[in-house]
């Protein structure tokens, strides 16, 4: 990466230093990152990278376009009144107002993942029904990020990389072998390194994916 970069950004380390390791930088404390940076703990473990410039204008834009192709799903994903059942997590008291007018929701886009309730051994993996409903062109929507990020995780994580290619090489042979036609279709299309993604625009709280 070149510069110029963007402006500088004021980090604040907040970690909890008691189940972690020391650190060179004590919690609390603040740097000023002026330039792509990792920030390591004194053992050389890298806590934090710092990549400005990273996801440019042209990919910004692609997210956008593939999120406002999402809306009809997003919409109908968003439920209401009172905040009872199972359906809390997609309640509209989640979500905050869009600063750039997308839709509001919460949809899961997997090609093989186990339903609530349905774990294994007992059950198998399903194409999540938002996929099921506009996989491949949702998939394609996404294909640039999706490289984007394996690339990242490449560099960042290769064990993780290393064994999410086994994982989904192992979910197409196995969906070959169970003649799985619609699950092999999209591991093929998506070509993301994760199995399970959610798509929250936007939520007030971080959710894992």
């Amino acid at each position: 990466m070149t510069g110029p970069w963007p402006q500088p950004t004021l980090v604040t380390i907040n970690f909890d230093v008691a189940r972690k390791p020391p650190f060179l930088i004590s919690a609390g404390s603040s740097i000023l990152l002026d330039r792509p940076a990792v920030v390591c703990n004194k053992f050389g473990v890298i806590i934090l990278w710092y990549l400005p410039g990273a996801i440019d204008l042209d990919i910004q834009n692609d997210m956008v376009a593939a999120t406002v192709k999402m809306s009809a799903l997003l919409v109908t994903s968003v439920t209401r009144g009172a905040e009872t059942g199972n359906k809390w997590r997609t309640h509209k008291s989640n979500f905050e107002p869009s600063r750039h007018g997308l839709t509001l929701g919460c949809i899961n886009l997997s090609p093989a993942w186990f339903l609530q309730a349905h774990p294994a051994p007992k059950f198998h993996p399903q194409v999540s029904a938002t996929l099921k409903r506009d996989g491949r062109s949702l998939c394609q929507a996404m294909q640039r990020l999706a490289a984007l990020i394996a690339a990242t995780l490449r560099v960042m994580h290769p064990d993780l990389y290393r064994a999410s290619l086994a994982t989904q090489l192992a979910l197409g042979l196995w969906a070959a072998d169970k003649k799985l036609d619609e699950m092999g279709a999209r591991l093929r299309v998506g070509i993301s390194i994760y199995s399970c993604r959610r798509c929250v625009q936007p939520a007030l709280t971080l959710v894992a994916p």
